[in-house]
């Protein structure tokens, strides 16, 4: 598994050198297609590769790291076909009900891909990879990628919308499934993921991500009307109103050069804040302002779908000189619906935290999500280095830059990460007692970035 990379690129030898006699004849019969330029093997040389295997199968004993190695040896020596009959016979063979061996289906694909396979075939060999992965989310949308590689985007989208039913607090699979279904037009894919997007991307740094979706759904409404498709027209137009509404919003503004944090404690005991900026009660803390900037200065917090029962909201003066020792607090229930109501409140900054109870009595939410998107790696005040809606993230500190507020102290220390995408790969390679061979384990992972959020450093 070692050499799956080169085998994604790497160009398949032949058997026999080619001669013009043979390309003048065409191929056997064969339900395959010429793909990339490269011609595919008869049925007969199919078979007879197949018959081999399925004999050394029944005679030698491929359990443990004996199927690896074997495979191993042959993608060095890029005998693709080999490798495509072997893994076959291997899941004939039952290989897949041994611990270790769900790689199988991944290197049969890529293993596919190398030598030429129609699309089609590689598809089906991916898809059945999903009865093991039953009830796994991420397994699932990683699935999706996979699929996406091969142009299968509604294939893709329906993996994105299982992954969404077992894990309805992430934001991942709508937003990995908008982007498809934009790229391949899928009209019913958009009416189901756009409002989802658009329920959750508030904030500035979000702006982008509310555009896409607010510009996917205008597209769709279009191509709707045009077909005739009034209901569902109308329908996604509405969603999209839904989407809009926000049950809470709080929002604490002040004048000066100094700074002030808002913590709110939900109902379930969850407090969002800008240390812990998304929550499982579905709040989010969009913003964190500070001087002297004024237009900077706010910190806003926001639920589309908030949980019924008493906030607490918590005023913290952190730093600096505020104008009047003053500030306002606005918060507004149901924003954006029929039944928006707004209040302000004039705090007054003590020596210790001013907190302001309220109730909300028209929330959405029934219940505490099990998953809670956190887009953001943080270590500190505003250590946001990164972000990433549902991949890998694999924190490389590679420096601190430290920023030092009134009286000398440091402020916050966000740790810099590099965001991986792409393909990786792991090995660890283990040395026979008597020196004479190495055995490698290699591990690959495949992450993709689909949304990343800036950030500024007080200065």
């Amino acid at each position: 598994m070692n050499d799956i990379l080169v085998a994604q690129n790497a160009r398949p030898s032949t058997d026999e050198p080619e001669t013009p006699a043979k390309r003048k004849t065409p191929p056997a019969a064969d339900s395959a297609s010429t793909v990339s330029g490269k011609t595919p093997e008869s049925r007969q040389a199919r078979a007879e590769r197949a018959k081999r295997w399925r004999e050394r199968f029944a005679k030698d004993d491929f359990s443990g790291d004996a199927l690896k190695d074997v495979v191993n040896d042959l993608i060095k020596s890029k005998q693709y076909e080999e490798v495509i009959a072997c893994l076959e016979q291997a899941i004939l063979a039952g290989q897949l009900t041994e611990a270790g061996n769900g790689w199988i289906h991944e290197v049969l694909a890529l293993s596919m891909e190398s030598a030429g396979r129609p699309k089609n075939e590689i598809e089906r060999v991916l898809m059945s990879s999903q009865d093991l992965i039953d009830g796994n989310a991420d397994s699932m949308m990683r699935l999706a990628e996979y699929l996406t590689r091969f142009d299968r985007f509604d294939r893709a989208i329906e993996l994105y919308r299982q992954a969404s039913y077992l894990s309805p607090g992430r934001p991942e699979p709508f937003v990995r499934a908008l982007e498809l279904a934009r790229r391949s037009g899928n009209v019913e894919a958009v009416v189901w993921c756009a409002p989802e997007v658009l329920s959750f991307a508030w904030g500035k740094d979000r702006e982008a991500l509310r555009r896409s979706a607010e510009q996917a759904a205008s597209d769709a409404i279009q191509k709707l009307m045009k077909d005739g498709k009034i209901s569902k027209a109308l329908q996604l137009q509405e969603a999209m109103r839904k989407a809009k509404g926000l049950d809470l919003v709080v929002r604490l503004e002040w004048n000066g050069p100094g700074d002030l944090d808002l913590l709110v404690e939900e109902p379930t005991g969850t407090i969002c804040s800008m240390e812990k900026p998304f929550t499982a009660a579905g709040g989010a803390f969009v913003h964190d302002g500070y001087g002297p900037t004024q237009t900077n200065c706010y910190d806003e917090y926001v639920c589309p779908s908030a949980i019924q029962g008493e906030y607490r909201l918590r005023i913290r003066h952190i730093r600096g000189d505020i104008v009047a020792k003053r500030a306002r607090l606005i918060i507004t229930r149901g924003k954006n619906t029929d039944h928006e109501e707004t209040e302000t409140q004039t705090i007054v900054l003590g020596k210790t935290d001013s907190i302001v109870r309220m109730s909300l009595a028209t929330g959405r939410r029934l219940a505490a999500d099990a998953d809670v998107p956190v887009p953001v790696k943080q270590t500190g005040r505003r250590g946001a280095a990164g972000s990433a809606i549902m991949s890998q993230i694999s924190p490389n500190p590679v420096g601190v830059i430290p920023n030092v507020g009134s009286g000398g102290a440091v402020g916050y220390q966000p740790v810099i990460s590099v965001i991986s995408e792409g393909v990786a790969m792991n090995a660890l390679a283990t040395v026979s007692g008597d020196r004479r061979y190495v055995r490698i384990n290699a591990n690959p992972s495949f992450s993709s970035i689909t949304d990343v959020f800036t950030f500024s450093f007080v200065r």
